[in-house]
């Protein structure tokens, strides 16, 4: 197959980066913090001794309030993806695509966290390999939550927190006319700082535009390539001039994993 042999080379140890990383027994408060002040969305937890035991998702973390000071990390922490150093793309890829999450944990022998690699770093790497199957629609995943381009971005944001979502389709009634993601809303100062105050301004002050779309016939290779061009981590679906669906990076991996 093209380019497997490169894949197959590289393992867990050659893509591993640093990544935020707390205990069992630190606050909620604590996590909110790491999340809000960095471009994760998730973080490593560890039990007192330093093995990894799970993580903590910034939906779960942003819905503690100030208020709550005193709830601790430990009655919130998720079953994540964790790999060995020399585990190759494909293992991670697979663990990652089971668990949902944005990362997989390295961790040794003694379950010790090393580091972590991010399904955006490898994304681009197993989309070389002849390994996906199907079309968009196939994969996408329909009724994709959406937002008018007046709607206020405080208002908008709460509900991507409060639905785990990613990113919503803007429409201005019937017409695609852009994306907002919250990679746009946490990695943009000046939105933080809307946000903080009641987050005011509108969506489109902040959405990209124009959205790239893809057909739902299209290949899914077709939507990880478009992905892989433009660095995006989800893509709305069209049937002709109307929107169906959404397909993002773990629906590619359900396209490789079909494959396998």
């Amino acid at each position: 197959m093209q380019g497997g042999g490169a894949l197959e080379m590289k393992l867990a140890r050659d893509m591993m980066v640093r990544i935020p990383s707390l205990t069992t027994g630190d606050l909620m408060t604590r996590a909110r913090q790491v999340l809000r002040d960095d471009i994760f969305r998730e973080v490593a937890i560890t039990d007192p001794r330093g093995r990894y035991v799970g993580y903590i998702d910034i939906t779960d973390a942003l819905k503690v309030t100030d208020t709550k000071s005193n709830v601790l990390i430990e009655g919130f922490v998720r079953e994540g993806a964790a790999v060995a150093p020399d585990a190759p793309l494909t293992t991670i890829a697979s663990a990652i695509r089971i668990a949902g999450t944005d990362m997989a944990v390295v961790t040794d022998g003694n379950g010790i966290v090393l580091g972590g690699v991010m399904l955006s770093d490898i994304f681009p790497i197993l989309c070389t390999r002849e390994a996906l199957r199907g079309t968009v629609a196939d994969y996408m995943e329909h009724n994709p939550p959406v937002c008018a381009p007046d709607e206020h971005l405080g208002r908008v944001y709460a509900r991507m927190v409060e639905g785990n979502k990613s990113a919503y389709i803007v429409m201005s009634g019937s017409t695609l006319t852009g994306v907002i993601s919250r990679r746009d809303v946490l990695n943009t100062g000046r939105v933080r700082k809307s946000l903080e105050s009641g987050g005011k301004i509108p969506v489109e002050s902040v959405m990209i535009t124009p959205a790239i779309a893809i057909e739902k016939d299209e290949e899914v290779s077709a939507a990880a390539s478009m992905m892989v061009k433009h660095d995006l981590s989800q893509i709305p679906v069209m049937d002709g001039d109307t929107l169906v669906g959404i397909i993002d990076r773990h629906g590619v991996l359900n396209g490789l994993s079909a494959k396998e």
